[in-house]
């Protein structure tokens, strides 16, 4: 994976706090500058006061049957409609994929998920962004 030499800003939230530094670290050492959260609160924070290319949420941030990746998606799609939006989550059906496309989601990917695969997916949705 090649970063493009002015390096872009990625959002990493999930709730599982080793696989935002897993991410973060495995970002970051490919050229990315990267920021992540915990929580939807706190991404929403950050998507106000900060500037980024692409979202990696989990679907699920606080519970079982909560959905708040998909509120992150609107949210950005609102707000910052040239960000990228890729949606991590273990409970990939057909059904969440054609709702998190009608909301902006640019990618549904199961989790887990190999980061070299990830790395392909984001490089790929960064290229047709600057385009």
């Amino acid at each position: 994976m090649r970063a493009r030499s002015v390096a872009q800003n990625i959002l990493i939230v999930d709730d599982e706090s080793s696989l935002c530094w897993v991410l973060g670290q495995f970002f970051s050492g490919a050229g990315y500058r990267v920021d992540s959260a915990g929580a939807l609160d706190e991404a929403l924070d950050l998507m106000t006061t900060g500037r980024y290319d692409l979202v990696i949420s989990d679907l699920r941030l606080s519970g079982t049957l909560s959905e708040e990746g998909l509120m992150l998606a609107d949210f950005v799609r609102r707000y910052t409609p040239q960000t990228r939006v890729v949606l991590l989550t273990a409970f990939a059906t057909q059904e969440l994929t054609d709702r998190a496309q009608a909301l902006g989601v640019d990618l549904v990917l199961s989790k887990p998920q190999p980061l070299p695969t990830l790395a392909e997916h984001v490089s790929r949705l960064l290229a047709a962004a600057a385009v």
